[in-house]
């Protein structure tokens, strides 16, 4: 069997436990509006990384599946949710350029708000692995993103692993990409998502301390919009998720994946450190910085 033609085990089961808890769900709502108990609005926040050139009209698809399924909100406001309605909110982590070359174009001819989590010392760099990096968009693009489409909020200076690194060190990641993005953009950056989605209850009370108002996290979750929900989840699309596989994300069908994480930790505690160092080595390096010179290639 080739490379390409290798069957993701894992993907086909997450997407099949994701269907029965869809129908879970649409059974819940039936027996709730049957007992006259009006569902609370809901909002499904979506994040993207990057989308290529040649993902381009899959991107544009989902954006109108988007459409016809939700009504998109901005992530970092406190809208009003209508009881019973569905609300999408999207989002991108590491400002690739090419979000300004494919994705922007497509989100502004729909009308459709979204926000930009920005590495400050990445741009007009690279960004990502060894071997596969990409051209982050520059400080002059970001500034040209129009504000009633493209929030912004800060992803850190380097894009650490933040629960393995010291607290004051943290507390200067946040605090130092707050500050350089509201010099280039002049305006207040209110909002911060973790990198690699590590985070811990000391890490989201220090970003309080600093001044954000929102963070976000890579746990799939609704968000229901109060004005007390700091910590949001999020859960993470591609432009090539498999249609069935996308629609299930924008329900709130992979919500179960936080607490099969959990469960996935005890065990691993569970088996003792030699089982979890064995889990972290298969994990990419998150120490290690993934921004580098661009050179153009």
């Amino acid at each position: 069997m080739t490379e390409g033609r290798k069957i993701d085990v894992s993907r086909i089961a997450k997407c099949g436990i994701s269907v029965a808890s869809f129908l879970i769900l649409a059974a819940s709502k039936v027996v709730r509006a049957l007992a006259g108990v009006r569902s609370r609005g809901k909002c499904m926040v979506l994040y993207y990384h990057s989308v290529p050139r040649e993902q381009r009209e899959l991107f544009a698809r989902q954006l109108d599946v988007i459409l016809q399924h939700c009504k998109v909100i901005d992530a970092t406001k406190v809208p009003d949710l209508a009881s019973g309605s569905a609300y999408a909110a999207i989002t991108f982590d590491d400002a690739f350029e090419n979000y300004v070359e494919e994705a922007f174009p497509e989100l502004r001819k729909r009308g459709m708000p979204s926000t930009m989590f920005v590495i400050s010392d990445a741009l007009g760099k690279g960004f990502g692995p060894d071997g596969r990096a990409e051209k982050v968009m520059s400080a002059q693009q970001l500034r040209a993103l129009p504000g009633d489409l493209v929030s912004v909020g800060s992803h850190t200076v380097s894009h650490p692993f933040m629960p393995e690194i010291d607290p004051e060190l943290a507390r200067s990641e946040l605090v130092n990409s707050k500050l350089v993005l509201e010099g280039i953009l002049g305006r207040e950056i209110a909002t911060f998502s973790f990198p690699f989605g590590g985070f811990s209850k000391e890490l989201v009370a220090i970003c309080r301390e600093v001044g954000y108002r929102r963070v976000f996290t890579t746990l799939p979750q609704f968000f229901t919009c109060g004005p007390d929900e700091f910590a949001v989840g999020r859960i993470r699309v591609d432009p090539t998720d498999w249609p069935i596989e996308f629609r299930l994300k924008l329900a709130g069908a992979y919500n179960w994946l936080p607490v099969a994480f959990a469960l996935k930790h005890r065990l691993r505690r569970a088996l003792g450190s030699d089982a979890a160092s064995a889990g972290r080595r298969a994990e990419p390096d998150r120490k290690r910085s993934m921004i580098r010179e661009w050179s153009g290639n």
